[in-house]
């Protein structure tokens, strides 16, 4: 039997980490882009089954080499599964937040992943097998205030997935959504803040203040998702048969997508999230009020 060979990005810390060990314990030969080389070395160590290589998914050549080396891995043929993870948020008021921080976020989280599906997609169609993932989240389906830029990216990840479902069926290759909920990792620390959002003057700092608290409790809470949570639902996934197009990680999404799904009245849903996130941030008054 040859071996598996999956490709994992933004595999340095968090949900890619987490799935490129899950991978290589089930047997993968996986390839693990990294950003911070150095760091990725010392940190996995020794790690079986595990290939780093430098990736950054904005950089054409990075992926080219990243794509080479898993394809040599597989020994000239295409990969099985590619998993696209890498990716990061911002914070910011639409009124203020800095547009080309959310143009360089859409570049990793969007066309960083769509980069990665170009770079693999054909090898896949023309031995017609492969999976591809995508590590989304139950922000594809709901937006938060103040980070409303994030959240479009992911909704346009999910665009750009379902498309590409329908378009790869015929060809035997199975494309994955992960949805996970709040996730207790460093994710938060590599969040962008815009905008001024940190000012104390500012109109949106008790609205950003509340948020933070609020996305802090919900990461302590007990139904939320972790990153080895996560990645078993990428194992699960990935040996599913049939396959999932959709995948909600955690039971704090699971109540969120339900909410999505059965609130058919879009004040209601959210009013429904403000209380879900703790936020004092009223609605908007009455037409015709002074």
């Amino acid at each position: 039997m040859t071996d598996r060979i999956a490709l994992v990005t933004g595999a340095g810390r968090g949900v890619g980490r987490a799935t490129a060990e899950r991978l290589a314990r089930g047997g993968y030969r996986v390839v693990a882009g990294v950003r911070d080389l150095p760091r990725a070395r010392s940190e996995y160590g020794d790690a079986p089954g595990v290939h780093l290589v430098q990736l950054d998914v904005t950089r054409p050549d990075e992926v080219e080499q990243a794509v080479a080396v898993a394809t040599d891995l597989a020994g000239g043929g295409p990969i099985d599964v590619l998993v696209n993870n890498a990716g990061y948020a911002m914070m910011g008021a639409q009124e203020n937040g800095d547009l080309q921080v959310a143009r360089e976020m859409f570049e990793t989280n969007v066309w960083g992943a769509a980069a990665m599906v170009q770079a693999v997609a054909p090898a896949m169609r023309e031995a017609r097998r492969g999976t591809i993932v995508a590590v989304s989240s139950i922000g594809a389906r709901l937006s938060n205030p103040l980070v409303g830029f994030y959240h479009a990216s992911k909704y346009a990840l999910s665009a750009l997935c379902e498309s590409l479902s329908v378009e790869m069926a015929p060809f035997g290759v199975r494309v994955v959504m992960i949805e996970p909920g709040m996730i207790d990792t460093g994710f938060p620390a590599a969040t962008r803040l815009t905008g001024d959002v940190l000012d104390p003057a500012s109109p949106y700092a008790p609205l950003f203040a509340d948020l933070r608290a609020g996305f802090a409790a919900w990461r302590e809470r007990p139904d939320a998702s972790t990153a080895d949570s996560c990645a078993q639902a990428i194992w699960d996934a990935i040996h599913a048969d049939p396959p999932p197009i959709r995948v909600v990680v955690g039971d704090d999404a699971a109540v969120l997508d339900r909410a999505v799904r059965t609130s058919a009245d879009d004040a209601e849903f959210q009013e429904r999230l403000r209380g879900f996130l703790g936020l004092d941030w009223p609605p908007a008054p009455p037409a015709g009020r002074d």
